[in-house]
């Protein structure tokens, strides 16, 4: 698992990918985004032989040097690393705007927590004016099988009042290949 963060610019997944390619890295798995003008990017990536991952930050410098990037790296656990297949489970998304203050996160995250369910995915954004502020949580969510969804949105639905925010949630199309 590598972990990549620096200011962003122009042609740093290019400059990653290319580095990881070099050294005969297989790349999986990534999740990348930009905070503000930060770049932030962990990458799953398989090992050619003889490449240990504690040796793989030290090996991808020289190819990644001029982008200004902090890289760790770490071995996954054996199970971790093996691809598993598509969950059966149902996902949901559940997208919150409103008002800009602390809290929103943790009471929606416990309420989801409490019902059993996993976030997979969350992006949060403030949008809005200086002034006036808005905050947006897209989050998808998995629920198990013998959890009922309308448990989880009436708990949802209780906290719009005390956080003053809109809540949507509905269930996400999963296409089986």
């Amino acid at each position: 698992m590598i972990t990549a963060f620096g200011q962003d610019r122009p042609g740093i997944v290019a400059g990653l990918a290319e580095g990881l390619y070099r050294l005969g890295c297989n790349i999986e798995d990534t999740c990348m985004t930009r905070l503000r003008g930060e770049f932030s990017m962990i990458v799953m990536v398989r090992l050619p032989e003889g490449l240990s991952a504690d040796h793989l930050s030290e090996r991808l410098t020289p190819h990644i040097s001029e982008m200004g990037l902090t890289v760790l790296c770490r071995e996954l656990p054996a199970q971790a690393a093996q691809r598993t297949p598509v969950s059966d489970a149902p996902l949901f998304m559940l997208s919150v705007y409103g008002a800009d203050h602390p809290g929103i996160v943790a009471h929606v995250a416990r309420a989801v927590a409490d019902h059993n369910g996993n976030i997979t995915d969350m992006n949060t954004r403030v949008i809005g004016s200086e002034d006036r502020p808005v905050y947006v949580m897209i989050l998808e969510i998995q629920l198990p099988a013998q959890v009922q969804p309308t448990e989880l949105e009436q708990a949802l639905e209780q906290l719009k009042p005390m956080l003053g925010v809109d809540l949507t949630f509905r269930p996400i199309e999963q296409v089986r290949l």
